[in-house]
């Protein structure tokens, strides 16, 4: 009887566990997400990988973490906020949300110097 609770309560804590972390993409928590955009993200697991590494390698070029070796800290500022308005513009449409999300981070890895 012992050993039943506590399988139950393993599956228990593992099925909060899932939904906990179902409501959070990337860089924002999808359970707060106002807009098209925001809802598509949360919504496709692939777009919410790669706002995931979007999010990851501009955090770590503006933050020092990884160098900016092609360009400076206010070009890769600049561009993710022009990043963020085409983004946005996209709205809900996925196939315009990937390409967003592909160029930007192009553009962060050639920042980093990756892929040289």
């Amino acid at each position: 009887m012992r050993t039943m609770r506590c399988i139950v309560m393993l599956l228990l804590g593992a099925a909060a566990a899932s939904i906990a972390g179902n409501s959070r993409a990337a860089s924002f928590d999808c359970a707060k997400a106002a807009t098209p955009t925001e809802h598509a993200i949360c919504e496709h697991p692939q777009l919410s990988q790669l706002d995931d590494q979007a999010a990851g390698l501009y955090y770590s070029l503006i933050s020092g973490g990884t160098a900016v070796k092609n360009g400076s800290v206010a070009e890769v500022r600049s561009s993710q906020q022009q990043f963020l308005a085409r983004r946005d513009a996209c709205g809900a449409d996925y196939q315009c949300l990937i390409g967003a999300y592909t160029d930007q981070i192009m553009f962060l890895k050639a920042a980093a110097g990756e892929g040289m």
